[in-house]
């Protein structure tokens, strides 16, 4: 491995070690010399990923953290992953996720060609990992490539003001699925609180922090990671409230406290956990108080991404319960000053029985979007699937930097 890689790929993980050791093999398949594997193990019995690790004990590019006596939050096990990684840029992804480590190919062609960078974002797709009984899904890659740099003013826009968010801020730049440079990182640990991560919500607080305090922004259209879902993924429990509900208390036991009994949100009626609308907008009270940025326009923004939050739930049950929370919050926020503006509309899902085996047209469309099933050439893991569609896909050291 080169004396300071150009990029650490971190791993956390917890009690997830089936897919854990199947996205290791799968990065550990890169021949690069520049890249650090930060593998980070926080499970209720160490053994399993303690044997598995001892056979990759040899390859140079690995750090691996195995559990400790004591069974870690979430956002300290970050903290710890992180804190490890010793490359110029550093992402982490979840144990279910895979990214390129031919990343480290295109970042410092980009270095070269704009000098200083802060973060680098990429698009993507998402991967639903098989489970028996379900169909693969459709997805699609768009094959043009392009590079462009982000306005710092047009991105507090979209995450402090909620300009044109969806049901959360279109903002991006998290270390989770980003590049985020380590120097950036460092000086996020010296201005907030000596730490990486303070707040148990970690990709959105990360982002926050990095628009706050990067200058330097770039994005490329080319997939460099790709998030998976598994069975047991968060993203997995959220179908409906009750799902949603036991994924807070699973998530509130792990930390060991309820985050909104922070002293900080006391000033708001808003709750972490009662909608995602919500949650998001919690890191952003607790952040703006805690270090008195100012915090102000985006009320309207706000209300429009709570709808919806709201609309996003097919369920009557789910749909009526998180209204009624809003509802409620919104009663008491500036004397219910914007509780008119709050009007969801319940849309039910589709009755009709969905097709066992849908086909997916493959192909490419006139746009130049390839579009392809998650089990494309029979793969089961993100990484089979990247790795199909590598050969498809610009080589990353080859990418045209033409910002945009």
């Amino acid at each position: 491995m080169a004396a300071q890689p150009v990029l650490s790929i971190c791993v956390p993980s917890r009690n997830r070690q089936l897919y854990f050791r199947q996205t290791i093999d799968a990065l550990l398949q890169s021949e690069r010399d520049d890249v650090q594997f930060v593998f980070v193990d926080n499970s209720d019995d160490p053994s399993n990923m303690n044997t598995f690790m001892a056979a990759r004990a040899g390859d140079p590019r690995i750090t691996y953290l195995p559990s400790g006596a004591q069974v870690l939050s979430m956002m300290e096990n970050w903290e710890r992953a992180v804190a490890a990684a010793t490359g110029r840029y550093v992402t982490v992804i979840g144990d279910d996720d895979y990214a390129d480590p031919d990343l480290a190919g295109f970042l410092p062609n980009l270095e070269a060609k704009v000098g200083h960078i802060d973060a680098l974002t990429w698009s993507g797709f998402n991967y639903n990992w098989p489970v028996e009984g379900e169909p693969a899904l459709p997805l699609k890659l768009d094959l043009n490539v392009k590079v462009t740099r982000f306005d710092k003013r047009d991105l507090i826009a979209r995450a402090f003001r909620w300009e044109g968010a969806l049901h959360v801020p279109l903002c991006g730049n998290s270390v989770y699925h980003g590049a985020i440079s380590r120097a950036l990182l460092l000086k996020i640990r010296d201005h907030f609180g000596g730490r990486f991560f303070e707040f148990p919500t970690i990709d959105y607080e990360n982002a926050f922090k990095v628009i706050l305090t990067g200058q330097a922004f770039y994005h490329v259209s080319r997939p460099f990671s790709v998030p998976g879902v598994c069975p047991l993924s968060n993203s997995a429990a959220t179908k409906t409230i009750a799902s949603e509900d036991a994924a807070v208390i699973r998530f509130n036991q792990d930390l060991g406290r309820d985050i909104n009994d922070d002293p900080l949100l006391d000033d708001t009626p808003f709750r972490a956990g009662h909608g995602v609308t919500a949650t998001i907008f919690v890191i952003q009270h607790w952040l703006c108080r805690k270090y008195g940025f100012p915090h102000a326009g985006y009320e309207e923004n706000l209300i429009r991404a709570m709808v919806r939050n709201c609309e996003n739930y097919r369920d009557r049950e789910s749909f009526d319960a998180v209204t009624a929370r809003y509802r409620v919050s919104l009663a008491q926020w500036q004397a219910g000053r914007y509780l008119p503006l709050f009007q969801p509309h319940f849309t039910p899902a589709p009755t009709a029985a969905p097709v066992a085996h849908p086909l997916i047209w493959t192909g490419i469309d006139t746009d130049a979007n390839l579009h392809f099933a998650e089990d494309a050439a029979g793969t089961r893991t993100p990484g089979e699937l990247f790795e199909v569609l590598r050969g498809l896909m610009t080589p990353a050291d080859e990418i045209e930097i033409a910002l945009h």
